[in-house]
């Protein structure tokens, strides 16, 4: 028994036109018994392969959804991350504060009010 597959003569690496179709001739119903085996073991082995094709199609799209939920999250994490409202960001802010204000008081300390008033001007200045 004989089942030749011939194609269409579209070219396969076309991308805007799906897979050429496969065309196939029909075939006589089986005789001798030899015949139906041969047809039975040709499905059976026809199912497991498109059996084989459909589970690995699965786990593809399967991985594919995780890939891109992964990404979607990790995106996510990042806008939050780079967000003005992130908790690195008020953190940095207050520590700016901290250091501003210690750093006032390192530099100008207990004398804060002094520097407020007209520093008075030497006398032997005024007498030149």
């Amino acid at each position: 028994m004989n089942n030749t597959q011939a194609t269409s003569g579209r070219s396969s690496g076309s991308s805007s036109h799906p897979r050429p179709r496969t065309v196939t001739r029909s075939v006589a119903r089986p005789v001798t018994r030899a015949e139906a085996l041969e047809l039975r073991d040709l499905l059976e082995a026809n199912l497991a392969a498109l059996q084989a094709l459909h589970e690995e199609h699965r786990r593809m799209l399967a991985h594919s959804l995780q890939t891109v939920e992964h990404a979607s999250a990790l995106r996510r994490e990042l806008r939050a991350i780079g967000g003005p409202h992130a908790p690195w960001v008020h953190a940095l802010a207050e520590t700016r504060a901290l250091l501003f204000v210690a750093l006032r008081e390192l530099i100008v300390g207990p004398h804060e009010a002094e520097l407020s008033m007209h520093l008075p001007q030497e006398e032997h200045a005024h007498k030149q």
